[in-house]
């Protein structure tokens, strides 16, 4: 007697098949830049200008001879309103009454359209080391302020981060608050120098050599390296052209190549001394309609904003390889 086993159900009784109800996404990059901005209001226009005022030297005095009249240079900051972006997705009916995943899509959405806007304005932040002017040192009071890695091949160096310092220190900006944005490469390439480890001084294996030098908290922080709160990110911005009049920190003729990242030291002491600003005309805004000539129903992000360098005696950038190191 044959019985109703699952050889026998197999093909029209079994699901072959079974679907969860949940959406499996992408894992996503905690995002940092946008807390290192100086957001300004103002209400209309395209854009915003701040006049400057630049410093008086002294003369020496000789005994009946006037002094030279002095005026100090002026100038002007502006700030545009210039960038209008955004995102837009379609869901026809057919797609909403024939999927059986098509709600959780829809409710997806919204949040992957402001994810979408977060990532693009991260990395237009991090873009604004192009203030600077290309191919050139942009040395402030002798020391340069762009320039590239001096490690073997073109990676950062624990001295690359005190000369960041210097740099800052040559410009008189606060120190008070110092960050630095790296690319994971860094990271690494410390986790493997010899000194941490070698297990000579630390039998144990306590410590750094546990978890890295990464914090372990889930966060892009790795540690405090002369006064620079030291942050993680893949959203750098990489290198379009090669920049041949940049130097070492000591003046070794170096060229950094494309591709490289544009690591960025800066400080965040105040408001003022922040070395990014920008101004929202509008937050991301997301809108919905429909469209019965085609059965669509449609979602909308727009965002108008903009960005630019506020200070660039507060900002160094370093052009480093993401090339791994042997320990």
């Amino acid at each position: 007697m044959a019985s109703m086993d699952s050889v026998w159900g197999a093909d029209h009784l079994k699901r072959n098949e079974v679907f969860n109800d949940q959406l499996k996404e992408m894992f996503e990059e905690e995002l940092m830049a946008q807390s290192f901005v100086r957001m300004v209001d103002f209400p209309d226009g395209d854009n915003w200008k701040v006049s400057t005022l630049g410093e008086l030297p002294i003369d020496q005095v000789s005994e009946g001879v006037s002094l030279p009249e002095r005026r100090p240079d002026t100038g002007q900051f502006v700030l545009n309103v210039n960038q209008f972006v955004g995102t837009k997705v379609p869901f026809s009916d057919k797609f909403l009454e024939d999927d059986f995943l098509a709600p959780a899509a829809l409710a997806a959405i919204p949040r992957k359209m402001k994810r979408a806007f977060d990532e693009y304005f991260e990395t237009e932040i991090l873009k604004l080391h192009r203030v600077q002017t290309n191919d050139d040192p942009n040395t402030i009071n002798t020391a340069d302020h762009r320039l590239v890695a001096s490690g073997t091949g073109r990676t950062i160096t624990v001295q690359d981060i005190a000369y960041a310092r210097f740099a800052m220190q040559k410009a008189k900006v606060p120190l008070g608050a110092m960050v630095a944005i790296v690319d994971p490469s860094f990271e690494f390439n410390t986790n493997v120098t010899a000194t941490i480890t070698d297990i000579s001084f630390n039998p144990r294996w306590e410590g750094i050599i546990e978890t890295g030098i990464g914090d372990g908290s889930g966060l892009r922080f790795i540690r405090n390296i002369y006064g620079f709160d030291i942050l993680v990110s893949d959203f750098l911005d990489k290198a379009e052209t090669a920049e041949s009049a940049l130097t070492e920190y000591d003046g070794t003729a170096t060229t950094h190549t494309i591709g490289d990242t544009a690591n960025m030291f800066f400080t965040v002491a105040d408001q003022d001394a922040m070395p990014f600003i920008g101004a929202w005309r509008r937050q991301p805004r997301v809108t919905s309609w429909r469209d019965d000539d085609i059965e669509t129903e449609y979602h909308q992000l727009t965002a108008r904003f903009g960005l630019n360098l506020w200070r660039p005696e507060s900002l160094v950038t370093i052009f480093a390889s993401q090339a791994l190191t042997a320990a």
